[in-house]
């Protein structure tokens, strides 16, 4: 068990540069799936995000973070008041009614897996085009962690016909003083077991993989067994593969996914050129005096006492000393502004990224620019609704496969007692309709008979079908005990 107790460590510092696919390809042995131009996709993706586009050092404009800005906020919304359950139903010690161990354990470790954490993983996976969510378990202490991995530190060597990876590479990189060490885990689908592999590598250089070591030379890394076979886990691989919901038009014949901001690209530089031009624009124009030198104070003067006094800076930015070559002693440099014109075509480019982005109008334009009817609204509210909703199933599907492998790791490892389980997602739709609208609705379905209390629960608590099945018997039990008068009170 030395190597699932080591199979995903958190260690020292993460190294963000990333390793050409031609040296796993050599490495491994095998020619990738992907595209040079999908890999320089995920490349400038990378360089977008973290606000390092290419465009800015060579020209020396400023940016926006639009890239960010965009992956961001569309995270927010995807986990935006996300719910989830994982039950099971069982007997307590006493044979009343509880949830089953295996349901409890695994509710307890996927926590982890969500709140903040996912919501700062998934920013991160949109702009990737995807991210691998990869549950790793400590035996020792009988918890389950989550490894997330953006779509450009993952090497996926094969698909499935429903286009999902049953063959891939994970690197794991680690600095030991001018030492770098990679480690490359892959995982691959064997009938209905999953074979799992370790290779270790060192260089001086941070971009490249270097040669083979061993693994016990990175202390973290000992443990690991060079392989090792996972046997009934369905013909799965261990971990959820999040996919951006959007269609790749890079290349089209991958099943990768790309970043939320991939069709907006061009224009995103667009955007940060004009934003430049703005700020040029003020900065051209801050008023200015051009003084003949005699008649400016000098730097710094001292008066009758012999202090020393200097001019305000303000004061510095507003002189300037001019041979004027004629009579006059200054000449006011005061011209008019044109940020009007340029914020206009700012918010123009705006626009246009959030219609790529699937983003409704006034994410990142100016809303005050546009005079919309209530139609317009909800239209544009729709198409933000549209893309949440499609990121939210994308998500939910991933969040499935990691919970069915955690379910895997407990039984391989005994964490928890075998068990059914059900789980559920709730996603909150409040981005175009009123939450409580939509109960009144449906609480005048239910009065109507065409919706139960199971249904109306699930729907508004977020709970199983099994969960509301009790609390609505428990709710009808208490009701009839109530209603039953003991014979010996007076009526």
């Amino acid at each position: 068990m030395g190597f699932i107790s080591r199979l995903r460590i958190l260690i020292g510092e993460a190294i963000h540069k990333l390793i050409p696919y031609k040296q796993i390809e050599q490495a491994e042995s095998f020619e990738s799936p992907v595209s040079s131009e999908m890999t320089e996709a995920l490349n400038l993706w990378a360089q977008m995000y973290m606000n390092k586009a290419p465009y800015l050092s060579e020209s020396g404009m400023r940016s926006m973070n639009i890239a960010s800005f965009i992956c961001s906020e569309l995270a927010r919304q995807v986990t935006m008041e996300m719910k989830w359950n994982i039950t099971g139903s069982g007997k307590d010690q006493n044979g009343y009614p509880a949830m089953n161990p295996r349901a409890e354990y695994l509710a307890e470790q996927f926590k982890r897996c969500t709140g903040t954490i996912l919501r700062e993983k998934l920013e991160q996976g949109m702009a990737a085009g995807g991210m691998v969510v990869k549950p790793y378990p400590n035996p020792n202490a009988k918890r389950i962690y989550f490894d997330f991995v953006p779509d450009w530190s993952v090497y996926p060597i094969s698909f499935d016909g429903d286009g999902c990876i049953t063959d891939v590479i994970f690197r794991d990189s680690f600095q030991d003083g001018k030492t770098y060490y990679t480690r490359l885990e892959r995982q691959t689908v064997s009938g209905k077991d999953v074979v799992i592999t370790q290779k270790c590598y060192k260089s001086t250089i941070p971009e490249e993989l270097g040669k083979p070591c061993e693994l016990t030379e990175v202390e973290a890394w000992a443990e690991l067994l060079p392989e090792l076979t996972v046997n009934n886990t369905g013909g799965k691989l261990l971990f959820g593969w999040y996919r951006a919901a959007n269609a790749n038009s890079i290349d089209l014949d991958t099943v990768l996914g790309s970043s939320v901001f991939a069709k907006a690209v061009s224009l995103i530089k667009d955007a940060d050129e004009q934003y430049s031009r703005l700020i040029w624009e003020f900065q051209a124009k801050e008023t200015a005096i051009d003084v003949d030198p005699t008649a400016l104070v000098p730097k710094s003067v001292r008066d009758t006492d012999g202090k020393k006094y200097e001019l305000p800076k303000l004061n510095e930015r507003l002189f300037r000393g001019v041979e004027l070559g004629d009579e006059k002693t200054y000449n006011v440099f005061d011209p008019p502004i044109r940020d009007a014109s340029l914020l206009n075509g700012l918010n123009s480019i705006l626009c246009r990224i959030e219609d790529l982005c699937g983003l409704a109008r006034g994410t990142l334009s100016d809303p005050n620019e546009q005079v919309m009817t209530a139609t317009q609204i909800i239209t544009q509210k729709q198409r933000t609704y549209e893309t949440i909703n499609a990121n939210q199933k994308s998500l939910e599907h991933c969040l499935l496969d990691v919970i069915q492998a955690m379910d895997v790791y407990a039984s391989l490892l005994g964490l928890a007692p075998k068990g059914d389980f059900d789980v559920s997602f709730e996603w909150d739709d409040s981005i175009i309709v009123d939450t409580s609208q939509q109960l009144n609705e449906r609480v005048m379905l239910l009065n109507a008979g065409v919706m139960s209390k199971e249904e109306l629960r699930m729907w508004y608590l977020g709970e199983t079908q099994a969960q509301a099945a009790e609390a609505v018997k428990k709710i009808s039990d208490e009701q009839m005990r109530g209603m039953i008068v003991p014979d010996n009170i007076p009526q």
